[in-house]
């Protein structure tokens, strides 16, 4: 599982909203944080932002959706109790090694590299292991330095660019600095096509936005800043290249040519109903639903109704800025954790009772790493101790899926008994 990090400051899992601030402050309400704990808060935040709001966000959450439930049913295909982990998944009959490769392929280097300075990019093809008549292999972009350091410019370095500028245009007094690669990436790239380009940083915040909103976003970003330089592409502003993109045809799921927003629209639909359905016919679920809601509707009016939503963040400093303060109010925050083990903390968005619970997506997250890397133990435990309402036992260390026979379920029991797997014991 790739993770976003910021420095070591913190990190952010992709598709499983959680983040990490590393810091021990106690009061984690965000305008009662020190700045520079709220700059490193809202840099995991805005990749929390991108994980919902962005095609290649939603398309990470749908490919880890379709990974547990092509795992969860081949397990009851094969009607036995003891099924060994990792779990390996040998065909690709649903289309789920071939995704996961795609996923692989594009989202490209993180490792941080100081002193990153770009002498050369190529452009190559990575052949797939797991081909379609229609798709074969995937097309990257190649970065070489002086220093002789190569890396793949792909969506994680698009990201970590993306959050990096807000931090700076938000807070530029503050921001720490942080490795070249990944973090000023998109910026060296574009100025390696087109001199200069990123003295306007939102200029390439807009491109890392839209090429975000492709399947391949570095190879788009690539393609977009090679068009300017051979003048087939001229932007004046950073809302001129949102016009651009929002007037392109692309490619529907089921290969109709559409607009990109009704594209986008189609996937978000998907993906709403992959997350409703890991909690179906549950009264615990009414929250989780409504907080669910709450991001599909924050994301179709920040993409179909104020296009430029971002630059207007991007526009404001912290900690008085009031794009920052809408995306809180409207869909709080994902499941924060911080150095104080064992304690998570979230902000509840307007309007939503204290039980949405958040942590199901540490949950889904749990299980997941039980089937891919054979986990043993749920790292909910220390939460589980210091809740009133919890029963950890030895099994939470070593085989937390046995406590589906406790009276009182902590989370990951009450998900795997949902999942109907009680009777499925993994064993490495």
């Amino acid at each position: 599982m790739s993770r976003l990090k910021s420095a070591l400051l913190g990190y952010y899992i992709p598709s499983f909203f959680e983040m990490h601030v590393n810091t021990t402050q106690e009061d984690m309400t965000i305008n009662h944080l020190p700045l520079n704990d709220m700059i490193t808060l809202f840099h995991e935040y805005i990749h929390f932002l991108q994980d919902f709001t962005t095609y290649y966000g939603l398309n990470g959450i749908y490919i880890h959706s379709e990974y547990l439930h092509s795992v969860v049913t081949r397990l009851y295909a094969l009607h036995r109790n003891d099924v060994k982990v990792p779990f390996e998944i040998k065909d690709n009959t649903d289309k789920v090694l071939l995704n996961r490769e795609i996923r692989n392929f594009t989202l490209g280097d993180d490792s941080g590299i100081s002193n990153f300075n770009i002498i050369d990019i190529q452009e190559a093809v990575d052949d797939l292991t797991n081909p379609e008549a229609s798709l074969s292999s995937i097309p990257n972009v190649i970065l070489s330095s002086d220093n002789d350091n190569m890396v793949v410019f792909g969506a994680m370095a698009i990201m970590e660019s993306m959050a990096y500028i807000m931090e700076r245009l938000c807070s530029p007094d503050y921001s720490v600095k942080s490795p070249d690669f990944p973090y000023m990436a998109a910026e060296k790239v574009a100025d390696y096509y087109v001199s200069d380009f990123s003295n306007d940083l939102l200029m390439v915040l807009a491109l890392c936005d839209m090429s975000l909103m492709t399947s391949n976003p570095g190879f788009y970003f690539v393609d977009v800043m090679k068009n300017i330089r051979d003048g087939n592409l001229s932007f004046k502003t950073p809302e001129e290249i949102y016009d651009h993109f929002y007037s392109q045809e692309v490619s529907h799921i089921d290969g109709r040519q559409g607009s990109f927003l009704a594209s986008y629209k189609e996937l978000l639909e998907c993906v709403e109903k992959q997350m409703k359905s890991y909690l179906r016919d549950m009264s615990v679920a009414k929250q989780y639903y409504e907080w669910i809601d709450r991001l599909v509707a924050f994301a179709i009016d920040w993409r179909e109704n104020d296009r430029c939503f971002l630059l207007k963040m991007a526009s404001n400093h912290l900690p008085q800025n009031g794009c920052f303060g809408k995306a809180v109010r409207d869909v709080g925050t994902p499941l924060i954790s911080n150095n104080n083990p064992g304690k998570y903390y979230k902000v509840i968005p307007y309007g939503i009772g204290l039980e949405m619970d958040v942590e199901y997506f540490k949950v889904f997250y749990e299980i997941e790493k039980v089937f891919e890397y054979a986990s043993t133990e749920c790292s909910l435990y220390e939460w589980c101790t210091r809740s009133p309402n919890a029963t950890p036992n030895e099994y939470c260390k070593s085989a937390p899926w046995r406590n589906c026979n406790e009276q009182k379920l902590c989370p990951f029991a009450l998900v795997w008994k949902h999942w109907n797997l009680s009777t499925i014991i993994p064993k490495k």
